[in-house]
């Protein structure tokens, strides 16, 4: 397995432990389609959230619209740093999303592409992240 898929599955594991911690069951798909997790409560587990984790050693700031098609509702977690200090940055739509681009929402590249990237986020970038971060309502409200 390589480093970058090692990071991914290790910023899985880190989103499920936070969910676990706040008494929500998680289930890892057999298929990896886009869907990294599945939120339940043992209540009801009828109703669920399927997750889509991004997980990096440093920072990245870099969306795709694509990510959002994989399954209705599900909720995109941005794992940052995860080697040294981890944040999570958890957006439940499109919007929550538009709103951490700012201005670049109405970038060709956002617009017309459909994706997003920065390698080494400004100040700017990391202020409007900080409305995301550890947003965990976003998946608990939902079961």
């Amino acid at each position: 397995m390589s480093k970058s898929a090692l990071i991914g599955k290790a910023g899985e594991m880190l989103v499920a432990a936070e969910l676990m911690r706040r008494g929500i069951y998680v289930a890892h798909p057999a298929y990896d389609g886009g869907i990294d997790l599945l939120a339940f409560r043992e209540e009801v587990p009828s109703r669920v959230v399927p997750i889509q984790v991004k997980a990096r050693a440093g920072s990245c700031y870099n969306f795709q619209k694509a990510w959002f098609n994989k399954a209705r509702g599900i909720v995109l977690v941005q794992v940052w740093n995860l080697t040294t200090k981890p944040a999570c940055y958890i957006f439940g739509s499109l919007d929550d999303v538009c709103q951490a681009l700012g201005d670049h929402s109405s970038s060709p590249s956002w617009r017309d592409k459909g994706g997003y990237n920065v390698t080494n986020p400004t100040n700017v970038h990391l202020e409007r992240m900080a409305l995301h971060h550890e947003k965990w309502d976003r998946i608990i409200s939902r079961l």
